[in-house]
C-alpha cells in the first residue's frame, strides 16, 4: 500500500475528528453564551426590581403653596378624643407625593354684566336684576306653581337657585320619583341649559339620597318609598381615577340640587347651588407629602379640620388620600389632604403636603 495514501487517509480522519469536535465545543459554547446571556439579563433585571432607581423630585413648580383655608372651628367643635381602629391596627401606606393643580378664576370684566343678564335669562329670568353687591344679583319670579329665586356671582357665574317649594304640599301628593340616573341628568341637563355645566364634573359619579318633609324641613329618608325629593350631590372627576373630593360640608358636592316627581328635565329642579371652581389641568406639579403618621399626630392635637362634629370620642376606621374642593370660597390651588374616616359618619381632614412647602 502507497505510504503517502495511508498519511494522507489518517490526516483526513485528524480533520474529520477535530472538526467534530470544533463543531460539538461551539454549539457548547453558543448555549453557554445565550444561557449566560439569559442569567445575566434576569439578574440585572432581579438587581433593579430590588434596587429600583429613584424617582426624580417632586417639582414643587407652584413654589410654597398656601395652606389649605377650611372653616374656622372652636376647640369644643372638635372630638376630645381619637381613636384608632382600623381593620390591622396600623395606618395605610401611601405615595411620597401628590400632584397640586392651579385653580384660575374669573376677573370682573366689562362684559360680566351682559352675560349675567344672558345666564338668567336661559333659565326663564327675564326682568331687572336686584343688586345686591358689586358681584351678586338676584332675580325673582312668580308662577302659577312656584315662586323661585336666581342669585348669581356675575363674575364666577356661581349660583344659587331656591323656589319655595316646601310650602307647596301639592308637589307631593302625587310622587312620581326619577330614578337616581334620571335625577342626576335633570341636574347636569339644568346646568347644560346654561352653559354652565363643567367638563370635569359632566360624566362624574354623584351621590342620591332620599329626603323627605318633616314639620316644613327636609330630612333624610330611609327609602324610595318613604321619600318625597331626592337630593344629588356632583362633585368633579376622582383625579387619576383614584382620589375623590371633598368638601368643607363633607362628601356635600359643589353641585347639589333637589329634585322633585313633577314637571320633567329641569321643570323637576326645585333648588340648587352651583359653586364649582375648574382647575386648569395643564398647570400641574407634584409635592412631597407628609406621613400618615404625622397627620394621625396632628388631627389628635386638635389641629385637623372636623365637616361635622357631632361627637366628643372619634373611632377611626380607615384613612384615605383625596383633594380638598370647598363649597364657597375660593383657594388658588386644588391640593391633597388626608382624610380619616370613623363612625358616626366621622371625617377628619389634614392637609398632605408637607409643611416645609406650606405657607
Amino acid at each position: 500500500m502507497d505510504k503517502n495514501a495511508h498519511t494522507t487517509g489518517t490526516n483526513l480522519t485528524n480533520v474529520n475528528r477535530i472538526g467534530r469536535y470544533g463543531v460539538k465545543w461551539g454549539i457548547v459554547a453558543l448555549i453557554v453564551m445565550i444561557v449566560g446571556r439569559m442569567v445575566v439579563v434576569a439578574g440585572i433585571a432581579y438587581w433593579k426590581a430590588v434596587n429600583p432607581e429613584p424617582p426624580p423630585p417632586p417639582t414643587v413648580g407652584f413654589g410654597v403653596l398656601p395652606e389649605p383655608i377650611f372653616p374656622a372651628q372652636q376647640a369644643d367643635d372638635k372630638p376630645v378624643t381619637y381613636t384608632l381602629e382600623t381593620a390591622n391596627g396600623r395606618l395605610p401606606g401611601f405615595p411620597d407625593r401628590a400632584k397640586v393643580y392651579f385653580m384660575p378664576r374669573s376677573i370682573p370684566s366689562l362684559l360680566a354684566d351682559e352675560r349675567a343678564k344672558d345666564t338668567a335669562a336661559e333659565y326663564g329670568f327675564t326682568s331687572q336684576p336686584e343688586i345686591l353687591d358689586e358681584k351678586t344679583y338676584r332675580w325673582t319670579q312668580s308662577t302659577q306653581s312656584l315662586i323661585s329665586t336666581f342669585e348669581l356671582d356675575v363674575t364666577q357665574l356661581h349660583f344659587t337657585y331656591t323656589t319655595d317649594f316646601l310650602s307647596r304640599p301639592e308637589l307631593i301628593v302625587n310622587r312620581n320619583l326619577p330614578t337616581n340616573f334620571d335625577a342626576v341628568e335633570s341636574v347636569k341637563g339644568f346646568l347644560s341649559s346654561g352653559g354652565l355645566l363643567p367638563s370635569d364634573a359632566a360624566t362624574a359619579s354623584s351621590t342620591v339620597k332620599f329626603m323627605k318633609t318633616v314639620g316644613g324641613n327636609l330630612t333624610e329618608a330611609v327609602s324610595l318609598s318613604d321619600a318625597d325629593y331626592l337630593s344629588v350631590d356632583i362633585n368633579r372627576n376622582k383625579i387619576d381615577g383614584l382620589y375623590e373630593m371633598f368638601t368643607d360640608l363633607g362628601k356635600t358636592g359643589t353641585i347639589t340640587a333637589i329634585v322633585s316627581g313633577d314637571g320633567g328635565g329641569r321643570n323637576n329642579i326645585m333648588q340648587m347651588k352651583y359653586a364649582h371652581y375648574v382647575p386648569d389641568y395643564t398647570q400641574i406639579h407634584t409635592y412631597p407629602l407628609r406621613t400618615v403618621d404625622e397627620a394621625l399626630r396632628i388631627l389628635q392635637a386638635g389641629e385637623g379640620y372636623i365637616p361635622d362634629a357631632t361627637i366628643d370620642e372619634a373611632v377611626i376606621r380607615s384613612v384615605v388620600l383625596g383633594y380638598y374642593d370647598p363649597t364657597d370660597d375660593y383657594q388658588p390651588y386644588l391640593q391633597p389632604i388626608y382624610v380619616f374616616v370613623g363612625d358616626n359618619d366621622f371625617l377628619g381632614y389634614v392637609p398632605a403636603v408637607t409643611s416645609a412647602y406650606l405657607e
